[in-house]
């Protein structure tokens, strides 16, 4: 590998990432909006930039990871954004849960410059990103990805690769529809158990015996039981991700009446204060309407 490298957004994802990525190449530059976050990296021999357009000019492959589209339109297109300093030929690879709309208009930019810009959203949370078992859905240049894809499976366990940008976006928020149907439907029957005096753990410990099994529904069971809430993923997220989704799917003039169900619960815990907890903190929506 020979190629220089960098990393911009070192968030709760980010951070654990990019430490897989530093070695990688002969050089690796960094970012983020809180510089104390980089310390670690920096005390690894990661180099500080002040700037997304200056990671970008030290960079042959640029990676971020940053919270919502808004974010990822700043670091890109704004200000000393890594439009202004990608070289001829240059690639900018997000690994972000963002919008169609957004990947789409930053591969038509970028081309215009001459540089690519490749969708790379992952499915996993910090452990998966920690020792490089993420689930990557990558979209894009052909060329493009071919030269990025050794650095990609640094991340990944398994990428699987769409011809456009836009199409492992919609992968992306795909995935994430399950995991909302998922936590909203756990959090259903957890309330239902409560309130029919059955214990809570016995039933996930049925469902874990049956063909309803699933490593979520154990490990986020078991943490509601124990009113454990301490994020993997913020609630904050689910939400901008579930607005994501839908937004999408009326672009396609596809229906999820069960994820607009799924919208008000998330909304509603979040304005009762639960936004920086883990995205299990739906739960305590539920128990609001139960009367608790």
């Amino acid at each position: 590998m020979k190629h220089s490298l960098g990393f911009i957004g070192l968030g709760m994802m980010g951070l654990p990432m990019a430490k897989r990525l530093s070695n990688a190449g002969p050089q690796f530059t960094v970012f983020n909006r809180t510089k104390s976050k980089a310390e670690s990296l920096l005390s690894e021999g990661a180099q500080w930039r002040d700037t997304p357009s200056s990671v970008a000019s030290s960079s042959d492959i640029v990676f971020s990871m940053v919270a919502n589209p808004d974010a990822l339109r700043k670091i890109a297109l704004g200000l000393d954004g890594v439009i202004s300093g990608l070289r001829s030929g240059g690639i900018h690879i997000d690994t972000s849960t963002v919008s169609p709309a957004i990947t789409r208009d930053l591969t038509a930019q970028y081309a215009g410059r001459g540089c690519f810009f490749l969708h790379a959203p992952v499915l996993g949370s910090t452990p998966q990103a920690t020792d490089g078992t993420l689930l990557m859905f990558a979209g894009g240049d052909a060329a493009a990805y071919h030269t990025a894809e050794p650095y990609l499976q640094l991340l990944a366990k398994q990428i699987w690769r769409f011809d456009l940008p836009e199409q492992a976006t919609h992968m992306k928020l795909i995935c994430n529809l399950f995991i909302a149907g998922m936590i909203t439907t756990l959090g259903q029957a957890m309330i239902f158990a409560e309130k029919a005096n059955i214990d809570q753990q016995m039933m996930l410990d049925i469902i874990g015996k049956s063909q309803m099994s699933s490593p979520m529904y154990q490990t986020k069971g078991t943490s509601i039981v124990q009113n454990n809430f301490s994020p993997r993923f913020f609630l904050e997220h689910m939400l901008k991700d579930v607005n994501l989704m839908l937004d999408a799917a009326r672009d396609v003039h596809a229906p999820l009446p069960a994820i607009e169900i799924a919208q008000q619960l998330f909304a509603e815990a979040h304005r009762a204060g639960y936004g920086r907890e883990d995205y299990s903190a739906v739960v305590k929506a539920l128990q609001a309407r139960g009367g608790e």
